[in-house]
């Protein structure tokens, strides 16, 4: 018995062995920039609680030692999950994990609600056969398409395949790079614009829908390019903060579930600073505005069934395949503003514009009339076979 028993805490040892983790500086010999980073990070400065290597790389089956025997053919693994950060990064100081966690809460909507939590593969399954949507559909797309700072810069060539990503949630390391714990690209716009955005979708006659059009719409908007830009940037509304409360113990927030929440980021405690301009009247300001997006937009849906069915009609004649396109012209306008989310929030001007454009090309197509056909050649044929009878029975009576 004691022999066996001796047998299984060696195999026990040494498996342990095999797979124990390495300190930060053995890594540091083959990544010292890797390590610089992190050294000059939150993480590295835990005492003995630090956040190193190994608990976001697991080791391969056969150990870390294997890696470094032979460090292109056998990878540590990478924890790309939300819950890893989520075990610090989670209490009354800072909620992250649990504000970010949207979708496992039980009033979440998945058709009407939308999330960074929602696991894609499950709410929309398509993107598992699509090479382009992993870039931000997925954690693993989104960091390497940050890569490629530029809007409508998806860094395809690099993107990985479908059937490899494992998380299609954006978790925090979609936006943060771990290492260092900062952001993935500085200019916080920029950083939520790479994926925000309708990849340069324009009223081609062909497009009949624009989607995620944030960045295209807010990029023309006063904020950025204003007589007086205030440069009011994606966090500053989507990401409402305010500190814990050390006399009510009320819960920190820190904006990680990316939600336009107007009555705290005019709160005077809220680190947004909207409350030095703006008071509790904000809100109805905003719901004002939204009303009068809300209502075209209704008012459009009718006109667009309309348009529809005169289109409909119009198939078959001469005029149909250019008023094929000025419908889908006015889809395009129509989308891009309901995409956009905001109800005219990010731009007022150009949402107006927009659906004004789309009433406009509605009523072109429900008011389009096919023009008179000329006789065509099978016409004149009737009307000779015609003559030629009649010239025929005439003859014939009058002998």
């Amino acid at each position: 018995m004691k022999k066996y028993l001796f047998v299984v805490v060696t195999i026990l040892i040494l498996m342990t062995t095999t797979s124990m983790a390495l300190n930060p500086e053995d890594c540091s010999q083959c990544h010292p920039d890797v390590y610089e980073t992190w050294n000059m990070s939150n993480h590295s400065g835990l005492n003995e609680s630090d956040v190193g290597c190994e608990v976001c790389h697991s080791p391969p089956e056969e150990g870390y030692e294997a890696h470094i025997d032979n460090p292109t053919e056998i990878d540590p693994g990478m924890n790309y999950s939300a819950e890893l950060c989520g075990k610090c990064h989670n209490e009354p100081h800072k909620p992250i994990f649990d504000e970010w966690d949207e979708y496992s809460k039980d009033d979440f909507d998945t058709e009407n609600m939308a999330s960074h939590s929602e696991p894609s593969d499950v709410t929309e399954p398509f993107v598992q056969d699509s090479d382009d949507c992993v870039a931000c559909k997925s954690t693993e797309g989104a960091v390497v398409n940050l890569e490629g700072a530029d809007v409508h810069d998806f860094n395809e060539e690099n993107l990985p395949n479908p059937s490899d990503v494992e998380e299609w949630r954006l978790t925090c390391v979609a936006c943060h790079e771990p290492h260092s714990t900062g952001l993935h690209v500085e200019d916080e716009v920029k950083l939520c614009s790479n994926c925000h955005n309708s990849r340069g979708a324009e009223p081609d006659g062909e497009t009949t829908i624009a989607r995620y059009t944030q960045w295209d719409i807010y990029s023309n908007s006063s904020y950025v390019n204003g007589e007086h830009p205030v440069e009011i940037g994606c966090v500053d509304c989507h990401m409402g903060a305010k500190p814990f409360n050390e006399t009510t113990n009320e819960s920190a927030e820190t904006g990680h579930t990316f939600d336009m929440n107007v009555s705290l980021v005019v709160d005077s405690e809220s680190t947004n600073n909207c409350s030095r301009c703006h008071g509790a009247e904000l809100s109805g300001v905003i719901e004002n505005q939204q009303s009068r997006i809300s209502s075209r937009l209704q008012d459009l849906e009718t006109k667009r069934e309309n348009a529809e069915e005169s289109l409909e009609e119009l198939n078959g004649t001469q005029i149909y395949q250019e008023q094929q396109a000025v419908f889908n012209n006015a889809l395009y306008y129509m989308t891009a503003v309901e995409e956009d989310g905001s109800l005219g929030v990010h731009n007022m001007e150009m949402a107006i514009s927009y659906l004004n454009n789309s009433e406009e090309r509605f009523d072109e197509v429900i008011n389009a009339q096919p023009p008179e056909e000329e006789p065509g050649f099978e016409a004149i044929y009737s009307i000779a076979g015609l003559l030629l009878v009649f010239y025929l029975v005439r003859r014939k009576y009058s002998k």
